[in-house]
């Protein structure tokens, strides 16, 4: 009788003990940022800005006749919003430059401190400085060059805007970037923003 009470009681605290851990998470498998690998995509950046073309080869794709883009400087506003961002993607399990609640990254920004010109606060879902999102690169390096040679874009934005080939780019010299670890349930391992922008 003894060894059947004992062997049921085994039973039920094995039973526990699984569905403790089933329901809680480790603190190794929570999403996380990671800035290291952030910073580690933004000095990445200036590097090819400052010289497009050395890149030719590396990444794999034409970069001749990219002149060197302007200086970029990091900001530590943008940098925070991008990083909410990723957070928010991997934890709500979407991926688009707009969120759940239907708004795009300008409000955000401006929200945050850093204020826009109100020409970009028209309407919520406005995004005109994050088109630049990447999923599932495994450091920031990766996924810098995974959009400049535009393999999460055919629309060829992303490369334009990091490169600053065009005029509204060429402004745009303030920078923050986002760096988040999912977990085996995100949609993605990785996920990566980047916001380029300017003040008011």
């Amino acid at each position: 009788m003894f060894n059947k009470i004992f062997t049921t009681g085994l039973l039920i605290a094995g039973i526990g003990a699984l569905l403790f851990f089933t329901a809680y998470k480790t603190p190794g498998e929570e999403i996380k940022g990671d800035q290291q690998q952030a910073i580690r995509g933004f000095e990445y950046l200036k590097k090819v800005r400052k010289d497009p073309n050395a890149y030719t080869e590396r990444l794999r794709v034409s970069l001749k006749d990219i002149p060197a883009g302007p200086e970029l400087h990091w900001n530590d506003t943008l940098a925070m919003v991008a990083q909410e961002r990723a957070l928010d993607m991997a934890s709500k399990g979407y991926f688009d430059g707009v969120d759940k609640d239907g708004y795009g990254i300008n409000y955000y920004i401006n929200k945050a401190g850093y204020r826009l010109a109100d020409q970009y606060l028209k309407h919520k879902r406005d995004d005109d400085f994050e088109v630049m999102i990447a999923g599932g690169w495994k450091s920031g390096e990766e996924a810098i060059g995974g959009l400049i040679t535009d393999k999460e874009s055919s629309s060829g934005t992303d490369r334009k805007l990091l490169l600053a080939m065009t005029d509204f780019s060429k402004g745009l010299t303030d920078i923050g970037i986002g760096f988040v670890i999912g977990t085996k349930e995100t949609k993605f391992r990785y996920y990566t923003v980047v916001v380029m922008a300017k003040r008011k």
